[in-house]
């Protein structure tokens, strides 16, 4: 029985070390979304924000609205493709270590 118990705390242990060397990878992913040559909004694989760009041409009051329309939008497609990313990464994870499909699990 308490080899059992050790054999599966290895297990964990190494499930642990995996998720985190993935989590360590998707932290250097970079997905940028952009809104034609207005904005560019850059998260990484952890729904992290990196940065925001605005072209300085737009930056104007008559033009308040539509950015911030636009960031709003750009950053909810950024947000998917980083959400995207990371399930895939997960995804792969779980298959690679013969996981069992736990819904929330990855």
């Amino acid at each position: 029985m308490l080899e059992q118990l050790g054999g599966l705390m290895d297990m964990v242990k190494k499930v642990q070390q995996n998720v985190d060397q993935v989590q360590d990878q998707l932290k250097q992913e970079r997905i940028e979304v952009s809104s034609g040559d207005v904005i560019k909004i850059i998260l990484n694989g952890q729904q992290e924000l990196v940065a925001i760009e605005l072209n300085p041409k737009y930056l104007t009051a008559d033009n308040a609205t539509l950015l911030q329309d636009l960031i709003a939008a750009t950053m909810n497609n950024a947000l998917t493709k980083s959400r995207e990313l990371n399930q895939t990464a997960m995804s792969k994870l779980a298959g690679d270590m013969n996981l069992p499909k736990i819904p929330g699990l990855f």
